[in-house]
């Protein structure tokens, strides 16, 4: 089994050098996709967006149950219990080398099934260190 590590980690901004562009060796991304037992995963594409370009540099399929299987997951859980039910579906990107281009937003989003829209999982800032 893979096991990651994580050196560092960032919050909301990574600050940077004014000599752009730079490339970290490797830069991980983890997300989280969660959604309700009641409207099961039928697929997640996970696509990554760098400040300076337009289109994704990265779009990843995450793997997911067929739904009569994350169906049965849910129905074998506790009965009785009041909490709400969640599925769950992570992945971690990792990209190496990544080239940062420019100071703006590093954002990952989802497309969820048949879906059109993407759905906003989360951004880290890029800006210059003063």
């Amino acid at each position: 089994m893979r096991k990651l590590s994580f050196i560092g980690c960032y919050n909301s901004v990574m600050f940077a050098s004014p000599d752009m562009p730079f490339i970290l060796p490797k830069f991980c991304i983890h997300t989280h996709v969660i959604s309700s037992a009641e409207h099961p995963l039928s697929s997640v594409l996970l696509r990554c967006y760098v400040p300076g370009l337009e289109d994704p540099i990265i779009e990843e399929p995450v793997e997911t149950p067929p739904i009569a299987e994350q169906r049965k997951l849910v129905s074998a859980l506790e009965s009785g219990s009041t909490a709400p039910r969640y599925i769950v579906a992570s992945a971690s990107l990792i990209l190496s080398p990544f080239e940062i281009l420019s100071t703006g937003l590093i954002s990952v989003r989802a497309v969820l099934g048949d879906m059109a829209e993407e759905l906003s999982l989360g951004s880290l800032r890029v800006v210059v260190a003063d």
